[in-house]
């Protein structure tokens, strides 16, 4: 805004608003202190760390006895990992066992603690990062959403009051599926944090363990609880790790973020500003295909035979290719009983289908993509007379919609490079059956 200008409004409301109006983001803000708190905990338990390890040498004159045969406790049995005394090295239940020094022993422990809690310290380190990250990827999807869902409201204003309900209904999807997304990255982030909130207990009663300087003391602890934490801590906290990954952002509303006036009321033509692109079919010479003049019309042609080693012969593609943007087109099948429609690959002049979706009677509706050889049925509970292709270089997938009733059929991740193209079959000509037109709509 502008300091002291006359008429300063808000972008979204149009009301008038003053410095003293605006306020601060309290989840960014939030975040934010989270975040410093948090690496300043972080510097303290680096610091104490050193501490720790400066003072394992001390206070080297403590003795406790045995509780069997009142004998100072000099030496440490590795076999069952506690301190005894030189009479129960002799005894039968430690015949064979290996031995240490209380000193030796002590030393070695404190060491593996101190190394486990600095190891716990740099994980931390990396969960800390995670956070952060996942909180920025939150943040990211929120403003995305207020922006999609500014976006709709404009186009919305246009039709009038006429279609109310559908924005509400739009506007409801896109609330539900930023819920979905948020939903997901806030369990990948509560993950993260319960994992943080456990190590840090486990720091808490390691650090509680390294303040023991009686050598006895902290072995019988060793013995009791210490080496079972670090166990736990050196068997499943790096595999742990090694799951957790970022849930990236994933908002997407599909073609209604640019064709939202189009799918919702394509009858108002005169409102609409972004309608399905209208391109010609490239014409190739091909002898079992007929193309219209104007390019936007193929039909099969009766002939004797299709040439079997030219699986792509009653497939054509539109003179237009894309390497990137959103594109969307609506094509009319009508009541023809053998069709395909979709997308192909163009790169270095070879065209390769990618994602298509096909429709005979005998088979039914299927999905056939370049990666994958088995098709994949699709159930429509009624046959659309007319498909709508869109593609989105963006996000590198195409998705079939039924045109009829604007609903959605299938998404799927396209696995050729670009650039694409359209990609069109009006099917065989099956002595007749099947000789209607494949029309591509223009508007």
């Amino acid at each position: 805004m502008t300091r002291n200008a006359p008429d300063t409004r808000c972008p979204e409301c149009r009301r008038p608003f003053t410095q003293n109006d605006i306020r601060v983001n309290r989840v960014l803000r939030n975040l934010v202190d989270a975040a410093k708190d948090h690496l300043r905990e972080h510097q303290a338990l680096r610091e104490a760390v050193s501490v720790y390890t400066e003072t394992t040498t001390h206070n080297r004159d403590f003795t406790e006895c045995c509780i069997y045969h009142n004998e100072e406790l000099k030496l440490f049995c590795v076999t069952d990992q506690k301190p005894i005394c030189v009479v129960c090295r002799e005894e039968e239940t430690h015949k064979g066992h290996n031995f240490k020094s209380v000193n030796e022993a002590y030393q070695d422990k404190k060491k593996k603690t101190s190394e486990t809690l600095e190891n716990l310290l740099s994980i931390e380190n990396i969960l800390v990062a995670l956070i952060n990250e996942q909180a920025e990827e939150i943040l990211k999807t929120m403003e995305k959403s207020k922006a999609l869902s500014d976006q709709i409201s404009a186009q919305f204003m246009k039709l009038h009051q006429f279609l109310n309900d559908k924005e509400r209904e739009v506007k409801n999807q896109l609330k539900e599926e930023e819920n979905q997304i948020l939903n997901i990255m806030g369990v990948n982030m509560f993950t993260m944090e319960e994992m943080l909130s456990d190590g840090e207990d486990k720091q808490g009663i390691m650090r509680s363990a390294l303040q023991m300087n009686k050598p006895s003391q902290f072995l019988q602890w060793w013995n009791e609880n210490g080496r079972f934490i670090i166990r736990e801590i050196c068997n499943t906290t790096q595999l742990t790790l090694q799951d957790l990954s970022v849930t990236p952002d994933t908002l997407s509303l599909g073609p209604y973020e640019t064709y939202l006036q189009f799918f919702v009321w394509k009858e108002m033509l005169r409102f609409i500003e972004l309608v399905p692109h209208h391109h010609t079919v490239e014409d190739r010479g091909d002898q079992s295909i007929s193309i219209s003049p104007s390019g936007l019309c193929i039909q099969p042609k009766k002939v004797a035979k299709i040439q079997k080693n030219k699986p792509n012969s009653l497939w054509l593609k539109t003179e237009s290719t894309f390497n990137t943007g959103i594109h969307l087109w609506e094509l009319n099948v009508g009541r023809k009983v053998d069709w395909g429609v979709g997308v192909c690959s163009c790169e270095s002049g070879k065209i390769v289908t990618d994602t298509v979706l096909c429709f005979n009677s005998d088979s039914g509706y299927h999905i056939e993509q370049a990666h994958d050889t088995d098709r994949s049925a699709i159930n429509l509970t009624s046959g659309p007379r007319k498909i709508c292709v869109y593609l989105d270089c963006e996000r590198n997938q195409v998705s079939f919609y039924n045109a009829d009733r604007m609903m959605l059929i299938d998404t799927r991740v396209l696995s050729k490079p670009p650039p694409y193209s359209l990609y069109l079959s009006p099917g065989l000509y099956l002595d007749g059956k099947n000789s209607d037109p494949l029309t591509v709509c223009w508007y």
